[in-house]
């Protein structure tokens, strides 16, 4: 049985692309509580859209848009990724990567890790492509973040003491508020202090 915010993080994922619009139309049909959370008219509205239509995106989203907590699914997001970087729980170049696009949309506070990534990680092979290079130069390559990888944790750190200390605070999707001193925002004002501790 489904609660509020299990909808709304079936909402967000569709929202964010996450899953496709055929898994939401599946899962929409085995989901009656959302009648009950959001209303019959609002339940009827998602069930009457076409999820074979092209521009079913576009569609889905004017529904379901104010139901969704974006910013607090956004932060939990970014929030994770940055933890997966400290906890070592996923590959960081794949983690890298999700947050490099993150900052290119708006989140400037990811700037140093993402210059980091621009300027070496990016050519490093990730880990499921190790089968499709020469072992030799692939652990050449991946040298590279055994050398990059204590700053890289150390930046995840020191950005989710800002988290948690709601000094960063993300409203919606590309979009937050920032709160912190001037002094703690080195990474858009002393980058090259960064690069060189």
């Amino acid at each position: 049985m489904c609660n509020e915010k299990d909808i709304q993080k079936q909402f967000y994922k569709i929202y964010k692309g996450l899953i496709s619009s055929s898994e939401f139309e599946e899962w929409l049909y085995h989901t009656p509580e959302i009648e009950r959370v959001y209303g019959d008219t609002f339940y009827f509205n998602l069930l009457d859209l076409n999820y074979r239509s092209r521009h079913i995106k576009n569609e889905l989203e004017k529904v379901i848009e104010r139901k969704i907590p974006i910013g607090e699914y956004e932060q939990l997001r970014i929030v994770s990724l940055l933890e997966n970087i400290i906890n070592e729980k996923s590959e960081l170049v794949k983690i890298l990567e999700h947050l490099y696009d993150d900052y290119c949309r708006g989140y400037s506070f990811l700037r140093f890790l993402e210059l980091n990534y621009v300027t070496g990680i990016e050519e490093i092979p990730k880990l499921q492509q190790k089968e499709q290079w020469d072992k030799n130069e692939f652990d050449r390559k991946r040298e590279i973040l055994i050398d990059i990888k204590p700053k890289m944790v150390n930046e995840a750190r020191r950005l989710l003491t800002f988290f948690q200390d709601g000094l960063l605070v993300i409203n919606t999707v590309n979009e937050y508020d920032d709160y912190r001193t001037e002094e703690e925002k080195i990474e858009l004002h002393y980058i090259e202090k960064m690069i060189n501790d």
